[in-house]
């Protein structure tokens, strides 16, 4: 279960912050709930483990470690497996019956031990929770070193086309038996070569935030509803969670909001928030905008004369010409001036 808990976790970080993602697509309030029952098959596992503990010859008194019966058991799993689109519950349990075959074996020939039987399981989370993650993580390197673990293992991008395409990638961990039987999707590779070089991804709009207290998280919203009942698909918003307490160092805090800052203008962010500090900043243009006026105006020019009713390009125009001091009048009337 805490395997699996910081599987969960990691993805859903990764999905919210990593380049490396497969599917861009964010995660719907309508899965979360589906996956509320999760834990119907914790206890489902238990008990059927419990049954098998009590029930099954030579389940009990296992040694440490068995050389023979690791080597059965990795023979049997490497085994073809024939999967089919299958009532939930019922996918649980056929499931478990076909990842049962290798521990139902080594028990009853006497050449379980329970090193094995615990390696096995947790390496049958570790290959499923990586499988359904959602971003590429298998280094290229792995597979130059050992080429032929490109057919023993399989990659997140690879088990990924199982779910958006139709008939592809069956193979459970283990891509051998897709090329064997030519089921393995052409554009595998190239999904995997684009997941692992990545893409950054241009928010919209971000929201500068951080801690003030240890019970403060106890008073944030469970989710944002509104938001995703509102359903702004064609905008890209992101929250930046500084991590740091307002106990903290105070300087600690600003330089780290001062790097977020920097960093989402170097990427082109249009609206920056800051939460805390109650402040906006939107990014419309109009520094562009003064910067083509100031580069119009000749270097030796003492005197700008404004007309009409000033709009924000204006008020910026004027104050960096001042900033150059140089005289901006407006109609006459001084409004700001600085001499040689």
């Amino acid at each position: 279960m805490l395997h699996n808990q910081i599987w969960i976790s990691l993805a859903r970080f990764q999905n919210a912050r990593s380049k490396h993602r497969i599917i861009d697509k964010s995660i719907e309030f309508e899965q979360v709930d589906r996956e509320r029952n999760w834990d119907d098959q914790i206890i489902f596992n238990g008990i059927l483990f419990y049954l098998g503990y009590f029930y099954l010859p030579g389940a009990t008194n296992l040694p440490v470690w068995r050389t023979d019966g690791v080597l059965l058991m990795a023979l049997l799993h490497t085994g073809p497996v024939l999967t089919a689109v299958i009532h939930p519950f019922a996918e649980h349990v056929v499931y478990f019956l076909l990842f049962s075959i290798p521990m139902v074996t080594t028990i009853v020939t006497g050449r379980a031990s329970i090193l094995a039987l615990l390696g096995y399981v947790a390496y049958i989370d570790l290959m499923n929770n990586m499988g359904h993650c959602n971003f590429e993580l298998v280094p290229k390197w792995l597979f130059t070193v050992f080429p032929p673990l490109k057919y023993l293992m399989y990659t997140p991008s690879f088990h990924s086309l199982h779910h958006t395409q139709f008939r592809t990638n069956y193979s459970l961990f283990m891509p051998f038996y897709d090329y064997i039987y030519s089921t393995m999707d052409k554009s595998s590779d190239d999904l995997y070569e684009r997941s692992l070089k990545g893409k950054e991804e241009v928010p919209d709009v971000v929201h500068v935030t951080h801690l003030t207290t240890l019970g403060s998280i106890y008073h944030l919203r469970i989710g944002f509803a509104s938001v995703e009942r509102n359903g702004f698909k064609k905008i890209k918003m992101q929250t930046w969670a500084i991590p740091r307490f307002k106990f903290q160092e105070r300087d600690a805090i600003n330089d780290l909001i001062e790097k977020a800052i920097l960093e989402a203008e170097d990427k082109g962010v249009k609206v920056l928030t800051l939460g805390l500090l109650n402040q906006l900043r939107i990014v419309d243009g109009t520094s562009l905008a003064a910067a083509v006026v100031l580069n119009s105006i000749p270097p030796e020019t003492k005197r700008v004369i404004l007309c009409g009713n000033l709009s924000k390009v204006a008020y910026r125009v004027a104050s960096m010409l001042c900033q150059r001091h140089v005289e901006v009048w407006k109609h006459f009337l001084q409004i700001a001036s600085h001499h040689l």
